[in-house]
């Protein structure tokens, strides 16, 4: 997962790691990465769920709509998903 000294993990509700990657939720729906995969512009907010694989996480937010982030190769790159009305995540492996 990395080096989560520099993140601020307090009032964590869940705790999802990968391979290269880690991301934590808190209590008010807000979520923070660390490691190789580090969610740089990915908002992070309204978070009612979150998932990493070995090499990509994904978040789903409170309003359905889900958010991606690591290796563009394991899901990491959403950007050609449709990431609409999604009732659940999961990640596991290489992908999500």
């Amino acid at each position: 997962g990395g080096d989560a000294s520099d993140v601020d993990l307090t009032d964590v509700a869940d705790i999802s790691c990968g391979w290269h990657a880690c991301v934590a939720r808190k209590n008010d729906g807000t979520a923070v990465a660390w490691g190789w995969f580090n969610a740089t512009g990915v908002d992070l907010t309204d978070i009612a769920d979150i998932s990493c694989g070995g090499q990509a996480c994904v978040a789903r937010k409170n309003d359905g709509t889900a958010v991606a982030w690591g290796n563009n190769h394991y899901g990491g790159d959403a950007s050609d998903v449709d990431l609409t009305d999604v009732a659940d995540i999961s990640c596991g492996g290489y992908a999500c």
